[in-house]
């Protein structure tokens, strides 16, 4: 299973960014394999649709689980049209912080009809 974390730059040790559509690149975490790679948010630029864009860029690396600061409108829809799962960033300030909460069953899932229709999840 990989995990994908909003960063500001690469690796466990990298601080989170707390943007998700806007954020600078993604960390992706396999659990199985503990191999890691950060890639670059394609969709940041974007003038609008960034959050979708970004979704569409994790469901491509194959990744199941998103732990996210917030998200818009379109990152609710793309998360839940790709069947992602997203969990709460809480208070992680790395990468490595957020995904240790999350293998200890530390971080609150969202529920993306839950937040539907909300206009988005601000601060997660």
């Amino acid at each position: 299973m990989k995990i994908a974390v909003c960063s500001k730059n690469e690796g466990l040790k990298a601080l989170v960014d707390e943007r998700f559509g806007r954020a600078d690149k993604f960390v992706i975490y396999d659990v199985e394999t503990k191999d890691v790679k950060t890639i670059e948010n394609s969709a940041k630029n974007e003038g609008v649709g960034a959050g979708g864009q970004a979704v569409k860029n994790l469901y491509d690396n194959n990744v199941e689980v998103a732990i996210v600061p917030q998200l818009g409108p379109k990152a609710v829809d793309a998360f839940k049209a790709f069947e992602i799962k997203v969990y709460s960033l809480g208070e992680s300030k790395t990468v490595e912080e957020a995904i240790e909460k999350y293998k200890n069953g530390d971080l609150k899932e969202l529920k993306m009809d839950e937040i539907k229709g909300k206009g988005g999840l601000r601060r997660a």
